[in-house]
């Protein structure tokens, strides 16, 4: 990479915030193709699959029993070839059974639909900082970084305890724990870098995912948040 290019993307670098309560982290984002044809319908159905009717595509399901990972889940609807998925405010790892809002699934105002994780029986809550949170005709990302800078969250959970506030980095398929904290329940609680003044960075291409986790509960309230503030370059 040339020198100019290097102060071009750092002068061009703008924050970034990431904010996600009770059962609204986007597991994976949908975007319908134009070959599909109309959409009748997309549905979770909790502990059985994803139904997909389109007018073109007919009635494609995807059941948890067969696909049993966030990731299995992803791969089979791209391979389907009517509607692209991506994964984010999740890993690929995780279990995709009991993991997601039941339910008819809508449209909203960007075009995607959105399958959103159940965090009180999925026992999580994530956010991806990433420079495209778009599916579909994005932008490349090889050449640009993320900056983590605080993480902020509240949640009643059942077994507060070490590793349970994680930062994963994400290149491609391969997911990698780089760092964590105890979790605390039902205190507002914040961690940072330096007081502030750092940050994490990771490599060109690589996507960061925050996420708080618990083995036994998290209550579901509207009083829940996970905050990601970070810089996208």
């Amino acid at each position: 990479m040339s020198l100019d290019f290097l102060q071009s993307r750092k002068l061009a670098a703008r924050g970034a915030v990431g904010h996600v309560t009770s059962d609204t982290p986007i597991a994976i984002r949908l975007k319908v193709k134009t070959k599909a044809g109309a959409v009748t319908s997309i549905t979770t159905t909790t502990g059985t699959g994803i139904v997909i009717i389109t007018a073109n595509g007919a009635t494609d399901t995807y059941l948890f029993s067969s696909y049993a990972t966030v990731g299995a889940v992803a791969d089979a609807i791209n391979a389907d070839g009517y509607v692209e998925a991506k994964v984010l405010d999740t890993l690929r790892s995780y279990d995709s059974d009991d993991s997601f809002v039941d339910g008819a699934i809508t449209i909203g105002s960007e075009g995607y639909y959105d399958v959103l994780v159940d965090t009180s029986t999925a026992l999580y809550f994530a956010y991806r900082l990433t420079t495209d949170r778009g599916v579909g005709e994005t932008k490349p990302t090889s050449a640009h970084r993320v900056h983590l800078q605080e993480i902020a969250y509240y949640a009643t959970i059942g077994d507060a305890s070490a590793n349970r506030v994680q930062v994963w980095k994400v290149n491609g398929g391969t997911e990698t724990q780089i760092t964590a904290w105890p979790s605390v329940s039902a205190v507002p609680t914040s961690h940072d870098f330096a007081s502030g003044e750092g940050k994490l960075t990771l490599e060109e291409g690589e996507d960061l995912v925050v996420v708080l986790l618990d083995d036994t509960s998290i209550t579901d309230s509207a009083d829940n948040y996970l905050t990601v503030v970070g810089e996208l370059e």
